[in-house]
Parts: structure tokens; C-alpha cells; sequence
């Protein structure tokens, strides 16, 4: 994959990946106050956000292992500077798996111009990573999980939606970034 990639294709990986990082001390104190009202998981509604910069990247880029390269390069950096959010070594797991599972949900979708499809890649994305913090980081009971899933999926579809509408206003101000190639 990295053999294929222009210079413009990978600084824009980098960049929704210091995007990504760079707006969790903003989101998570934010999505910790509407969690705590709600009595949600702050990590479940953070990731409309969290989840939009890979599904971005992906959108662009447009081959598979974008979003894996994101969530590597993210997990990377919160690991050695032990940024917001730093879990140790599983913050590569963390942030890697969601992204993981975002490329192989893209390769599914086969008729890329209905919009709506996009919602399954981010929302799973999410779902993975809150399932994964719940496990490995909270040791949550299975119900509460279960049930913290549901949000989790929600928004981080919405996620995914964001990010469509973000590529729709990105192509038409750069045209470059709207090339399709086979992914």
C-alpha cells in the first residue's frame, strides 16, 4: 500500500491523524458532560468525532489500509508522548483494531455513491474501540456493555456520515482529492 501512495495521499493520512489526536482534549471533556447527563459512555458519543477522521482519510485515499495507517500512526503518538487519552502499550490496540475493522467493513460496500452506506464502517469502528476500552481498560460487566454498544454503534456512524459530507465539501474545493481509484 505504501509503495502506491502519493506524497499528497500520505500527508493528508498524517494530518487526519493529528487532526484525530489533536481535538481528543477538546471532544473528550465535551463528550464527558453530555455522557454524564445522558448516562452514557463518554467514549460512545466522542466517536462521531474520533471516528470521522479515519472514515475521511479512507474516503480519500481510497485504498484499503488508509484508515489501519491512521489508527497506527494515532496509536504511535499517544503511546511515546502519552497524550490525552494514553492507555500504555494498548493504546496501539485501541486505536489500531477500530481502523482495522473500518478498511474490511469499506471493502463490503460495493455501490460507494449511496451515502448511507458509509454509516456501517465508522459505526463499527466505534463499536470495536468501546468494546475494546470497556474490556481491556474498564473491566465493564457484560449488560452494561451491551448495552453501552448501542450509542457506541450510533455515533459513530454518524461519524461516518460526517466524514461523507466533509469529502462532498473537500472535492469540490480541491477536485484533486476526488479521484477514484479501485480499492
Amino acid at each position: 500500500m505504501l509503495k502506491r501512495m502519493t506524497t499528497l495521499e500520505a500527508t493528508f493520512v498524517v494530518f487526519m491523524a493529528a487532526c484525530g489526536i489533536a481535538l481528543k482534549p477538546i471532544v473528550g471533556p465535551m463528550a464527558k458532560l453530555v455522557g454524564s447527563a445522558l448516562f452514557m459512555p463518554s467514549g460512545a458519543i466522542a466517536g462521531a468525532i474520533y471516528m470521522m477522521w479515519p472514515m475521511l482519510a479512507l474516503l480519500v485515499v481510497h485504498r484499503f489500509g488508509t484508515a489501519m495507517l491512521v489508527g497506527l500512526i494515532q496509536g504511535i503518538v499517544v503511546l511515546v508522548t502519552g497524550f490525552y487519552g494514553s492507555h500504555g502499550f494498548l493504546s496501539l490496540w485501541i486505536y489500531f483494531t477500530p481502523c482495522l475493522l473500518m478498511d474490511i467493513a469499506f471493502l463490503f460496500i460495493r455501490n460507494r455513491q449511496k451515502k448511507w452506506l458509509h454509516f456501517l464502517p465508522a459505526a463499527l469502528g466505534n463499536g470495536t474501540g468501546t468494546a475494546m476500552v470497556g474490556i481491556l481498560i474498564m473491566h465493564m460487566p457484560r449488560i452494561p456493555l451491551l448495552i453501552s454498544l448501542v450509542p457506541s454503534f450510533i455515533f459513530g456512524g454518524l461519524g461516518g456520515l460526517f466524514a461523507v459530507g466533509l469529502h462532498g465539501l473537500l472535492v469540490r474545493s480541491f477536485p484533486q482529492f476526488g479521484k477514484r481509484e479501485s480499492i
